[in-house]
């Protein structure tokens, strides 16, 4: 089994240290095991995770629509109520600001 320190995992997945150790706080992503020193190891499952994570929030998701992703015992229906309801947010943000661009011009 790999593991990974946070430091390696943060680089790994393009986010800081600080975000990982905060994802720690949040439960949203737990430490596989500590080394002897009392350091965070991650495995390949929980990098997978963070990365699924960092996925969710590049699109918009807030942290706590993931943490109820993330816990369901359905994921898959969760994830698809919450994209339909980012979707629909959207478009209504692109009609807002179409009309917006209407009244400047």
């Amino acid at each position: 089994m790999s593991a990974y320190t946070t430091g390696e995992v943060a680089k790994l997945c393009d986010v800081s240290v600080r975000t990982v150790q905060f994802y720690d706080a949040k439960g949203l992503l737990k430490p596989t095991s500590l080394s002897e020193g009392g350091r965070r190891l991650y495995s390949l499952a929980d990098l997978t995770r963070l990365r699924l994570i960092c996925v969710l929030k590049s699109i918009g998701l807030s942290l706590d629509s993931i943490m109820g992703i993330l816990s369901s015992e359905k994921p898959e229906a969760v994830l698809k109520l919450l994209l339909d309801e980012q979707d629909q947010q959207i478009g209504r943000d692109i009609q807002a600001m179409e009309k917006r661009r209407d009244t400047i011009r």
